[in-house]
């Protein structure tokens, strides 16, 4: 491994720390160094949403890891990153160090933590000053962080919500509520039915799974959700747009009805997609996916 410079570290974490079986590796590293950790989209749930180490989900806007304040600090710890997501070329903006997910584990037990204060993080608390009031806002059309909190509220323990690239995939990859590891799913580039094929082989599996997408439905997510009622399983598809709620606590009582039924279940919600400018305004231009459609 190489070795790390002085100064006060960051860590960027990737899918990879997941898919290799080493998010506990990762743990002990950021707990032997008390270090921030912020991991981009494939890698929600490293951390819990309310862990000391977790700076927050990234590599989704322009302005993401200049927020994260990664240009202050001595070194970049680099682990498990898928280039889809966030390529070095946008988040280096210090010196990286990148270390294998599975040499976390033995790169912890010679770490120690770093004297003095750590750069500002600008952008969990810009996020969180639309998530959070979003949560609560009894507004129909849903704000869109609602619509999120609404089915990460819903869908059961042990669950799987995928959602599509686009607007709705970047509302769910930034505001849904991260507390169990591989609970959500938003892919790294726009695979038209990857979303959809990856809740149909939860529901094969028996887990509860949900897909969130927007109006219209692609024709490959449609051929998967049709597979699944060929099937005979129990798949539950949000549609942002088109609907009608009475009230707001109208959809969550939706939701929780339909992972409760057979079959393939759909919800047509209407959601203020305008308030995405919300997240432009406070982080930048989309770069996920290559932004979203005009």
């Amino acid at each position: 491994m190489t070795d790390l410079p002085g100064g006060p570290l960051v860590v960027l974490a990737g899918p990879g720390v997941v898919t290799a079986g080493c998010v506990d590796g990762l743990r002990a590293f950021a707990a032997a160094g008390d270090l921030g950790v912020a991991n981009t989209w494939g890698a929600k749930g490293v951390f819990p949403w309310d862990s000391p180490h977790h700076l927050g989900t990234c590599g989704l806007q322009a302005r993401d890891f200049e927020l994260l304040g990664f240009g202050d600090y001595a070194a970049i710890v680099a682990t498990g990153i898928d280039a889809d997501e966030s390529p070095p070329e946008r988040f280096a903006l210090a010196p990286v160090v990148e270390i294998t997910p599975i040499e976390l584990a033995v790169a912890a037990t010679s770490l120690r933590p770093r004297p003095g204060p750590l750069p500002a993080n600008e952008l969990y608390p810009r996020l969180a000053a639309i998530a959070q009031p979003g949560y609560l806002d009894e507004r129909v059309p849903l704000h869109p962080a609602r619509a999120v909190a609404d089915v990460r509220a819903a869908v059961p323990v042990g669950g799987l919500v995928a959602a599509e690239p686009g607007v709705a995939g970047l509302w769910v990859a930034r505001t849904f509520p991260t507390t169990d590891l591989g609970s959500v799913i938003v892919p790294a580039r726009r695979a038209p039915g990857a979303a959809a094929a990856a809740v149909v082989d939860a529901a094969r599996a028996g887990r509860a799974a949900a897909f969130v997408t927007s109006t219209p439905i692609d024709d490959a997510s449609m051929e998967q959700l049709e597979a699944a009622r060929t099937e005979g399983l129990a798949v539950v598809v949000e549609v942002w747009g088109g609907g009608r709620l009475a009230a707001v606590d109208e959809h969550r009582r939706l939701l929780e009805h339909a992972f409760t039924e057979p079959g393939v279940k759909t919800i047509q919600t209407p959601v203020a997609t305008e308030l995405t400018q919300l997240l432009v305004d406070a982080a930048g231009p989309v770069v996920a996916w290559g932004g979203l459609p005009e």
